[in-house]
């Protein structure tokens, strides 16, 4: 039986190795889609389709009644309630087994299970976090302060003598290793969107390791003649090193099956890019906090993880009061690139709101790589196929467009749709996406003259009398003459200009309102 320090080995080198690759992969991402980016040739004419042939007046008309700010706001306060109430449920069931396998020399009571289980919810906070793309910070003090309410419900409920050193610290020691290792995989936003997807396969790997390890070790004393015999032919470091490690071309298979079968699965709308990273979280931790009761009740500790269950059958029952109303709304976004913290800022700020309502659609850029890339995006990556995803010539255009996935999850959000282009055909992609979109939010923070993209896409949106409105953010950097040039005076009517020198809270829900306001 593998002890408790080895499971815990197993759970931080996984979480560990996760990591590090995410850092590298997400470098290794970045640079193939720099690369493929600006290797694109001319487009050929004899394709039959160029950018004057799209017409820009495609999705006029079909915006549904009934989608606007408040409907949102709606839907971001049911998300957020399911959320909660999936936590509740987990942490309850979790405190439910702990006393009945774990703490069985404990009194079971209703007033013991309800205290217990509000403590284990505190990753609804998490959650929440989540959902909101907060920042580390932020989730970090929301959960010191949901601990801090913890502390004083304790206080008040213990039926036994208390003090506040010794409640404080029992409450520290059921959250500062789940919330480290969270911490690990989570908290750089750099690696925030693949290091979760790489997680079980790291998982595996490190478990073959450690259970091939664990046997050589029972067998020291009486070692099998093969085993010997590689050790006197390759010495005891290189022998161990092979032990370690020989297991992983065993396990590559499976490994790469299960990478298959979770891109297939987000595909197929199985699970979403949120309720998966909640999924992995809840795992984490409900593993981490199972590990302290290995020392006294072995392996039944780990009863406690079957509380995340609950995960999916409650995303599956709150369908119904998840979706969202049909006929959604498109929304194309456009941005001066170069600018990552600032879009990447919006993303959380604005978009990860009207994922709620509608459809987002842009062109792929390395910019909002943290915030779009998803399991799909990964597994084509590491399958060499990435390329396969560009627009090499105009005729394509229209092909990946209806490629689009323009349903909702079982959480009531969309997806993001991005059209991978080469320099050679981002400007037939975008005039198809204009067509396409009811309307553009353009941010146009830190424009300048020489942004000769940005001038292009502003003559396109000009030419689109179907946009319902152009939201565009503009900040004191903001060459707003040169860009006010671009667009013909009968246009600018529908232009909103908004100053967004700084988004924060107040400044998001006013774009959001901003967007919403023609379809009252």
């Amino acid at each position: 039986m593998i002890p408790s320090g080895a499971v815990f080995f197993i759970l931080i080198t996984a979480v560990l190795l996760a990591a590090a690759l995410a850092w590298v992969l997400a470098a290794l991402y970045q640079r193939r889609m720099l690369a493929l980016m600006s290797s694109g040739t001319a487009p050929e004419p004899a394709a039959g389709v160029t950018e004057s042939t799209i017409p820009l007046d495609a999705r006029a008309g079909t915006w549904a009644t009934g989608v606007d700010f408040m409907a949102n706001r709606h839907a971001t306060i049911r998300l957020m309630l399911s959320l909660g109430a999936i936590s509740l449920f987990i942490a309850l069931t979790q405190s439910w087994l702990a006393l009945l396998f774990v703490y069985d020399d404990s009194e079971f009571s209703l007033n013991r299970l309800l205290v217990l289980g509000a403590i284990y919810a505190w990753p609804m906070v998490l959650a929440w976090g989540l959902a909101r793309r907060w920042s580390w910070l932020r989730i970090l003090g929301g959960i010191a302060l949901y601990l801090l309410a913890m502390l004083v419900l304790v206080m008040i409920r213990s039926t036994e003598a208390q003090t506040l050193s010794s409640v404080s610290g029992w409450l520290f020691s059921q959250v500062a290793i789940p919330m480290t290792i969270t911490l690990l995989i989570g908290a750089s936003a750099r690696i925030r969107a693949v290091a979760p997807y790489l997680l079980p396969p790291t998982l595996l790997l490190t478990f073959s390791s450690v259970l091939t390890l664990q046997a050589l070790t029972q067998s020291v004393n009486n070692p099998a003649p093969w085993v010997i015999h590689l050790v006197e032919t390759l010495g005891a470091y290189p022998t161990l090193l092979l032990f370690a490690f020989g297991p992983w071309l065993v396990m590559a298979w499976p490994v790469f099956k299960l990478g298959k079968w979770l891109a297939g699965a987000y595909r197929a709308k199985l699970f979403s890019d949120l309720s998966y990273l909640i999924g992995i979280y809840w795992f984490l931790i409900l593993f981490a906090s199972a590990l302290p009761g290995m020392e006294s009740v072995g392996w039944v500790a780990f009863v406690q993880v079957l509380a995340w269950l609950w995960l999916p059958v409650l995303l599956y029952g709150l369908r119904g009061p998840l979706t969202p109303p049909p006929g959604p709304p498109t929304l194309l976004v456009l941005r001066v690139f170069q600018r990552d913290a600032q879009v990447e800022r919006l993303f959380d700020q604005v978009i990860e709101r009207w994922r709620l309502t509608g459809n987002t659609v842009l062109i792929a850029g390395t910019d909002l790589l943290t915030r779009t890339l998803d399991a799909d995006d990964l597994f084509v990556y590491l399958n060499g196929a990435l390329a396969e995803r560009f627009i090499a010539s105009p005729a394509q255009v229209t092909e990946r467009i209806e490629g689009f996935d323009w349903l909702a999850d079982p959480d009531g959000r969309y997806r993001i749709n991005e059209c991978y282009c080469f320099d050679s055909t981002w400007q037939t992609a975008l005039r198809a996406l204009v067509a396409r979109a009811d309307l553009v939010l353009m941010d146009l923070r830190g424009f300048r003259a020489e942004n000769k993209g940005c001038r292009h896409e502003l003559g396109v949106l000009a030419g689109a009398a179907h946009l319902r409105r152009v939201i565009v953010l503009h900040d004191r950097e903001t060459a707003r003459d040169v860009a006010e040039s671009e667009i013909n005076p009968v246009a600018s009517a529908r232009f909103q200009w908004l100053p967004a020198d700084r988004l924060d809270g107040a400044m998001a829900a006013r774009v959001l309102a901003a967007l919403f306001d023609k379809a009252m």
